[in-house]
């Protein structure tokens, strides 16, 4: 972590205990 980014280090609390698979794998070049 870097003092020059401008967004804080999130809290613990934001962590989800679930796994949300989301996003395109599948792309073509």
């Amino acid at each position: 972590y870097n003092h020059k980014y401008s967004c804080p280090i999130p809290p613990k609390e934001n962590n989800l205990a679930v796994e949300i698979k989301a996003g395109v794998k599948a792309y073509k070049k």
